[in-house]
């Protein structure tokens, strides 16, 4: 005999984040995780939230896509500095306030520039890819005025000195300059270059022949990555961490994890985070811990062609991965993420997905005057101000989450959902689904509108079901709250 369906509220979505069903089953995952999300976050505890867009900044750099960013920088903590490919060469464009300016162009095509700031100046790495000059400064008083103000020698960083050499990482670190990642034709991949501690006038010198140390060559990969760390210089390899305090010339490996991406380490409150071949890790002293273990499959399906191009960034309690076009195998069905973003939380220790119009190639924190702000630029010529405006740069976003699945009073009870609510603030006409036992097909159950939407007259049979949240939007951010399941049928165990 048929008995009244057990009440049920889903509510506290997004309390756990994201965690997939191909991390932990579905019964195990806890109340309030979600499945799935693409273009939502959590940070209103207990709420899921449209995430906001990505606005313009200044006009489009270049209007011929596609035109990727190669580089990005906030130099001297004021001027923005970006690196586009234009007409088969790069050249580097400062903002001003209000426009994009050329500064210098004829840099080579496709090539990461990297930028670190020193004294008054800052300087360019691997602009010019050639052993005569790699590298430039400027004195940051001159960013709009011109190519002649990039120097390729001269005081006070004397980049001629080190002519011959092609160096694309850099870092600052205890008054000195060091440099690795040598591509020219009788570079060591493994050797970390230094300069001499800056002077009372401000210069720096070099000597090339002397100055450096060999970071264990015999593990047999090169250097891919340099940041300064507490009292630390961290020296990555792909599969190797060396932690560097001295001129010494034999630093101690750290650990058997390192990274491809040099774009992918980023500081946060709790460490420093970066992508390996195995996934996303904090570093915060002693051994990195992998922390992307609930995105787990979304971080296997990175193709490794794309891992020396992943992109990371940060806000006051967010970091962010962009990691390109991934396609996901599931079970039934598979689903491929353009342009994804990875977000993780570092306050709550949770994950969602975004997913852009345009790829992020490049990203920084912008700081001028009282502003403050995080500026990404995609591959098609554009600078853009993030978590600006409701669409990304004019288009539309496209949200969603699933729910984990649902089988209250028993997987091998036959049920039927009769009635239900479910609460959205600025619902602009979203839509409600639901999909049922081994079926692919998601079933409409109708338009979110309002406030409280409440559906009368459903007919949802299951043993178990979970729901989906969907809309495309263009306006204020809808923030989705939970589902009441009010009567319904227990129709008990049927066999067929």
């Amino acid at each position: 005999m048929a008995t009244p369906l057990t009440p049920k509220r889903i509510d506290k979505l997004g309390v756990y984040g994201v965690i997939r069903e191909a991390a932990v089953d579905s019964f195990l995952t806890p109340e309030g995780a979600l499945l799935d999300a693409q273009n939502v976050h959590f940070d209103r505890i207990g709420a899921v939230t449209v995430r906001p867009g990505i606005a313009t900044l200044g006009a489009t750099i270049i209007a011929r896509p596609p035109m990727p960013a190669y580089g990005m920088h906030n130099a001297l903590a004021g001027t923005a500095l970006a690196v586009f490919n234009e007409a088969g060469s790069s050249a580097i464009y400062a903002f001003d306030g209000s426009n994009w300016n050329l500064s210098v162009g004829g840099g080579t095509a496709s090539v990461a520039v990297r930028f670190l700031d020193f004294g008054s100046c800052t300087v360019a790495l691997n602009f010019t890819y050639n052993t005569y000059a790699s590298i430039r400064f400027i004195d940051g008083s001159y960013f709009g005025d011109g190519a002649s103000y990039w120097q390729t020698s001269g005081t006070p960083i004397n980049p001629d000195q080190f002519y011959g050499r092609a160096c694309t990482l850099g870092e600052v670190y205890k008054s000195r300059i060091y440099l690795a990642g040598d591509t020219s034709k009788e570079g060591n991949p493994s050797r970390l270059y230094f300069s001499s501690v800056i002077s009372t006038a401000g210069n720096i010198t070099w000597d090339r022949s002397t100055d450096f140390v060999d970071i264990n060559p015999g593990d047999g990969e090169g250097i891919t990555g340099l940041k300064k760390f507490s009292l630390e210089l961290l020296v990555f390899k792909p599969n190797y961490i060396y932690r560097f305090r001295t001129s010494g010339v034999d630093p101690d490996p750290l650990i058997k994890i390192g990274t491809r991406s040099q774009e992918s380490i980023v500081e946060g409150q709790k460490g420093l985070y970066f992508h390996h071949d195995s996934g996303f890790y904090r570093y915060s002293g002693g051994y990195p811990t992998l922390i992307s273990k609930p995105v787990q499959d979304i971080a296997d399906a990175i193709p490794f062609s794309q891992y020396p191009s992943i992109v990371s960034w940060n806000d006051n309690d967010h970091i962010y991965f962009s990691i390109g076009n991934v396609t996901i195998r599931e079970t039934k069905e598979s689903q491929t993420i353009k342009n994804c973003v990875l977000r993780y939380t570092e306050s709550s220790d949770t994950w969602t997905v975004y997913s852009y119009a345009n790829e992020i190639r490049r990203a920084i924190t912008y700081t001028r005057g009282t502003t403050l702000s995080r500026l990404v630029a995609t591959d098609h010529g554009v600078v853009a101000t993030h978590n600006s405006g409701t669409t990304d740069l004019g288009n539309p976003i496209k949200f969603r989450f699933k729910t984990k699945w649902y089988d209250w009073d028993g997987i091998a009870e036959s049920k039927v959902i009769q009635e239900l609510f479910a609460v959205c603030e600025k619902a602009q006409a979203s839509e409600l689904y639901c999909q049922t036992d081994e079926n692919t097909k998601w079933e409409q159950i109708g338009e979110i509108k309002e406030l409280v939407n409440y559906f009368k007259n459903v007919s949802m049979r299951f043993k178990r079901i979970r729901f989906m949240w969907q809309g495309t939007t263009k306006l204020e951010a809808s923030i989705f709250k939970s589902i009441e399941i009010v009567r319904g049928l227990n129709e008990g165990i049927i066999f067929k």
